[in-house]
């Protein structure tokens, strides 16, 4: 395998240190900031707004100072703010004075302090003031806030840089109403009410056009997004309380579907955004954490099964999520973004005085739904029932031994009616407490900022013997060296423990919940547990392996993020970052000698040992101008990433003492594996982005990107976009429509690519070990394949967004069509070749669909607010092309989705014998099918899913609810084909007792209970384990979810600084609480074949937030 050429890389490392050495010398007084306003008859407020957007400066001012100056009609180019200031207040007779980031403006001979403390004024002098803090709901300070009295004509004030204000009232006045504001905040009223001090924590304004969103390599204000980017913000994390982020955005956004792989703590989600565009390759979105791309996917190693390389992310350190999901938005990481891209922002810190945030969370959980199976009565009269019809179609006498089996067990002379029950659920599962608790710390001064955090969870399964640890620690800083320097270095280490359920296969505890016999009992009369159980199919005893097997997995992960930004010249910046992502994953486990696995073989150990090294390098040119009144931003740079996987590993069996859990204990080594891989990848960039008088916004994308894991002939890899929004509203034609506040059209197309495959598949192979004629040596164990090239993804875009009423109500809806093509996938080819397949590109893909978002606020008045949120997805996914022209591969067809299966066609009893019946390719019954009699079934991808969210807030008090839904869906129950089986040694479904056939008329599904299916005519088995895909075990599923249920109370103002704290929070949560679907397994949502897929849980938590 031929690498990339280290050579280029080299020159850019060598042009990036020349930069930085000669950078370094820039004299600071050519690093001050120069602006480009123009005023136009504006008011000196007016003007002060737009100082404020473009320099980031914010003004105190009484408005009774300002009132009375004339409109300006200035304007400035490569001016500083002490330039600006001076020529605006010029023969004004006010004065100003810049204290960092803050402008004080006051007549001339007035002091430009905001005043006096207020808590020192005298009685008299005390009556005429109130005064307090302007917040966010993060307790950050929001200098500029502007606050008023309720219709007083030029009655206000503005904070000040730490959010203090302090406003001067009248008789008239004092006990009037406050109005709070600040740009994209939500306005808030607070009646006076004969306080002095009044604090208030303002709200984001969802729907404000300004609001900052994260981008690849950059962040946009709102309205000028062209692509589809969804957003979720760190308040809308918190009304979970979850453990995990993915749990908490589930079905909060259109488009991204995002499905647990099992119910199991800790274990990985899966997300798809816009449908499946891969057959073979993965279809996971790329995450990337504070510039640092992850290694995504499921960790399945010898040992662990679907744990969660996210799982070690504390969600109470995410500031924001952006989700990247049109080809436009995406194709800035090329290469990898096929799938989407997944950015996470981190919380940073802010000047000002240290500020500590507490959160704590107590809570259980159990299992959400269970299979309802039959009890020890119905099931042994079902199973004698199975024995005696047997008889009669066969002339053997079964059904006498059995009844007298029946009867050893004492379950009556009938064989049935007091055969015992055990409840394996009981057995199996449990109700688990859960427990959260965070703390973090941030603050700082003007030049340096931090964010320091700490957590732990600890997660117990509802499975006994399994659940989910982990403990979090987090330093973001922030230091201006000089003002044209900065450096950033965010860090998180965390440790967690998966203790996954200790057996697997054919004893995993989620399926032999269902399957083991009633009339059985886990233990003997001593209370001892059997090794064996004593009767059925199933007979490994699920309480005592979990209780005395292991299956431990420990992970140690650092992600490390660190850049300096310098500040070159005017609009020009240049970034350089280096990110580690580093995982240390240790597994044990241990099958003790007093269990039926374990005893097989005196018992057994396995342990691996596994190191995950990422390095990643990015540098980045960045670029801002204004163009008379236009808007050009460009980006360019350079990523470098390096990949290496090792794992060693070893097993043996004979324990000597279930005491002594270390392999060196063991007497008998049965093997030992090691594998290591790599790849390498880098890639060169650009974005242009041109908006002409903020409604016509033009953005183009281009990315190069070099991959190890292809050959020589197709090492690299472009992949363009281009987009275009029109911000109709700044038409003049819509411009004075007072109730239409936002309407843009948005439109691009993009490729990204796809190559998530083996680091190796593209080169030829071989294996060690291999024996000929006595002699070791080695043969080729893959073909390889050098012009395998990347996947390619084109996806075309058509959007529209639009606001009315003030944003009271605002929605996205989204059109798109995107073709995957060259699909990575397995050619066949003649065996002859001593292969029967190899790598190739082949075949395509499709997915057209619709996103819709819809955001209502009903009410917002200063007592009540009831806000609406909803998400629609409508996705058609299918195959468009395979191999060679064929109509069909396999398990694929053209034109059907990706997930359909070719199954038999159930068409139930016979109403006249009981028999199960099929249908034949032309609609006819038939009791012996084809191949040829097969039909496609759905896809398990659903056509339709979304949620809706309501949050209601009355004072203190909030309350929300979220539903999620999907339709369209089936998914194969592997589980059924053994719950509705004839073996007779297996429990069965409640249903199966309450529905089978027993007199001609009876219509039912259920055929009429005969022992192995042994009807007359022999027909084929509607069960067979699971081995003949029919219909009847595919289920729909059709659900609506309630999700999650919070309630929050904020403690008093009064209360709470009698406490001394800047405010509290009590809130409960409830979580998975109720489920109505077709599906009759664990859960309809689950991904994938359901075969024993570890339940989801439904979980009740209370908790306390504090912030001093």
């Amino acid at each position: 395998m031929k690498k990339i050429e280290s050579h280029r890389i080299s020159f850019v490392f060598l042009f990036l240190i020349m930069l930085l050495s000669t950078s370094g010398t820039l004299p600071a007084q050519t690093q001050k900031d120069l602006y480009n306003v123009k005023l136009d008859n504006l008011t000196l407020k007016e003007a002060m707004v737009k100082i404020t957007s473009q320099s980031g400066y914010y003004f105190v001012y009484e408005d009774a100072d300002i009132v009375s100056v004339p409109k300006i009609s200035k304007e400035f180019r490569s001016s500083s703010i002490e330039q600006i200031m001076a020529e605006c207040l010029k023969g004004t007779g006010l004065s100003f004075k810049i204290e960092k980031k803050v402008i004080y403006i006051k007549k001339e001979g007035k002091s430009a302090n905001p005043g006096k403390d207020p808590k020192k004024l005298s009685v008299s002098e005390d009556s005429l003031y109130v005064f307090g803090k302007v917040t966010d709901v993060n307790n950050l300070p929001l200098p500029g806030a502007s606050v008023e009295v309720k219709g007083a004509k030029n009655k206000g004030v503005v904070a000040d840089y730490d959010g203090n204000y302090r406003l001067r009232l009248t008789d008239a006045t004092k006990e009037s109403t406050l109005v709070f504001n600040f740009l994209g905040m939500q306005k808030q009223e607070v009646s006076i009410d004969g306080r002095r001090e009044i604090n208030v924590a303002l709200r984001e304004m969802e729907n404000e056009l300004e609001q900052i969103v994260v981008v690849g390599y950059g962040v946009t204000k709102k309205k000028d997004i062209a692509g589809s980017i969804e957003n979720i913000s760190a308040s809308e994390l918190a009304k979970t309380n979850s453990q995990n982020f993915q749990k908490a955005i589930q079905g909060k956004m259109s488009g991204v579907q995002i499905t647990s792989s099992s119910g199991i703590p800790g274990s990985s989600f899966s997300i798809n955004i816009r449908g499946r565009g891969s057959i073979n390759a993965d279809t996971q979105p790329l995450y990337i954490v504070d510039g640092v791309q992850i290694t995504n996917g499921a960790q399945n190693t010898n040992i662990l099964t679907n744990a969660d390389v996210m799982a070690g992310l504390n969600p109470d350190d995410i500031e924001s999520i952006s989700v990247l999901k049109d080809g436009a938005s995406a194709s800035i990481y090329g290469a990898q973004a096929a799938n989407g891209v997944v950015i996470i922002t981190t919380k940073k810190g802010a000047s000002g005085k240290t500020r500590v945030s507490i959160n704590a969370t107590t809570g259980i959980q159990e299992i959400a739904r269970k299979v309802p199976v039959m009890s020890g009565p119905q099931w042994a009269q079902f199973a004698l029932l199975e024995y005696k019809n047997y008889d009669l179609y066969n002339g053997t006498n079964k059904y006498q031994d059995q009844l007298n089996l029946f009867k050893s067990f004492g379950w009556g002379d009938d064989g049935y009616s007091n055969a015992p029950t055990t409840d394996w659920y009981d057995e199996i599962f449990r109700k688990a407490v859960v427990n959260n608790y965070q703390i973090n710390l941030s603050g700082g001064t003007e030049k340096t900022k931090f964010y320091l955090s700490a957590g732990y969870n600890k997660t117990d399964g509802i499975i006994k013997q399994t659940g989910f640890n982990r403990k979090s620690a987090r330093l973001n800083l922030s230091h201006e060296i000089a003002p044209w320097l900065t450096i950033n270095s965010n860090n998180t280490f965390s440790g967690t423990v998966h203790n996954q359920s200790s057996v697997v296969g054919a004893a995993n505890p989620a399926r032999t919940a269902m399957f083991l016999l009633p009339g059985v009992s886990p233990r003997d009369e001593n209370g001892e547990y059997y090794s064996d159980l004593t009767y059925g199919y199933f007979l490994y005893n699920i309480p005592q392996m979990l209780e005395l097997n292991e299956y431990v997995g420990k992970t140690h992960n650092l992600l490390s993020a660190n850049d300096l930004t310098l500040k070159l010249a005017k609009g020009l910046e240049f970034k350089s970052s280096y990110n580690f992502d580093l995982t240390w994953l240790n597994e044990h486990q241990f099958s003790d000698p007093r269990t039926r696995l374990g005893s097989r073989v005196n018992g057994s150990i396995a342990a691996n040992s596994t190191d995950i090294n990422k390095f990643q390098t990015e540098q980045v040119f960045t670029y801002n101008t204004t163009i008379n009144e236009n808007r050009l931003t460009a980006v360019a740079g350079f990523s470098y990433s390096s990949y290496q996987y090792h794992m060693i590993g070893a097993e043996a069996n004979g324990v000597s003492s279930p005491d002594l859990k270390l392999l060196s204990s063991a007497a008998t080594p049965i093997a030992t594996t090691e594998s290591y891989s790599e790849w390498k990848m880098a890639g060169f960039f650009g974005r242009v982005s041109y908006a002409i008088r903020d409604k016509y916004i033009f953005t183009g994308t281009v990315r190069y990107d070099g991959s190890s894991r292809f050959g020589k002939d197709n090492l690299w890899g472009l992949f363009p976009s281009i987009s275009f929004a029109w911000r109709m509203k700044e038409e003049r034609f819509l411009k004075d429509i007072d109730w239409l506040n936002d309407l843009k059209i948005r439109a691009s197309y993009g490729v990204t690519g796809n190559a998530s495959i083996g680091d190796y598949v593209s080169a030829r192979l071989y294996a060690a070990n291999s024996a000929y004629g006595g002699s070791s040596g080695i043969i080729p164990s893959s073909i390889g394949n050098q012009k395998l090239t990347w996947e390619k993804k084109h996806s075309k875009n058509i959007g529209i967004t639009a606001g009315i009423f003030k944003g009271r109500i605002s929605t996205n809806i989204d059109f798109y069509s995107d073709d995957t093509k060259d699909l990575l996938y397995y050619r066949v080819i003649p065996q002859t070749t001593g292969f029967s397949e190899i790598p190739s590109n082949m075949g395509g893909v499709r997915n057209q669909g619709l996103d819709l978002q819809l955001n209502v606020v009903s009410f917002d008045t200063d007592n009540f607010s009831w806000e609406t949120s909803f998400n629609l997805s409508w996705c058609k996914n299918e195959i468009t092309e395979l191999q060679d022209g064929l109509d069909e591969l396999g398990q694929y067809k053209v034109g059907k989705p990706i997930t359909s299966e070719n199954v038999y066609r159930w068409a139930g009893v016979n109403t006249s014998d009981g028999r199960p019946m099929y249908y034949d390719k032309d609609g006819y019954i038939t009791y012996n099918p084809t191949l040829e009699d097969r039909v496609w079934t759905k896809g398990t991808d659903p056509t339709f899913f979304g949620g809706i969210d309501n949050t209601f807030r009355w004072k203190n008090l909030t309350f929300s609810f979220f539903f999620q839904f999907q339709r369209g869906a089936v998914k194969y129950f592997n589980d059924k084909a053994v719950l509705i089986g004839q073996a007779a040694d297996n429990n069965l479904l409640e249903e199966m007792y309450n529905s089978y056939w027993s007199n001609p008329g009876d219509v039912t599904w259920v055929p009429k209970p005969v022992l192995d299916g042994a009807y007359p005519g022999n027909p084929m088995k509607y069960d067979n384990n699971g081995e003949t895909r029919m219909s009847l075990i595919y289920e729909s599923t059709d659900f609506i979810k309630l999700k999650n249920v919070n309630i929050s109370y904020n403690l008093p103002e009064k209360l709470v600084k009698k406490l001394k704290l800047q405010d509290a929070q009590i809130f409960a949560n409830g979580y998975n609480l109720w489920t109505t679907t077709p599906y009759q397994g664990y859960d309809p949502e689950s991904v994938g074949i359901d075969r024993g897929v570890y339940p989801q849980s439904k979980s009740y938590s209370i908790g306390i937030k504090i912030n001093f």
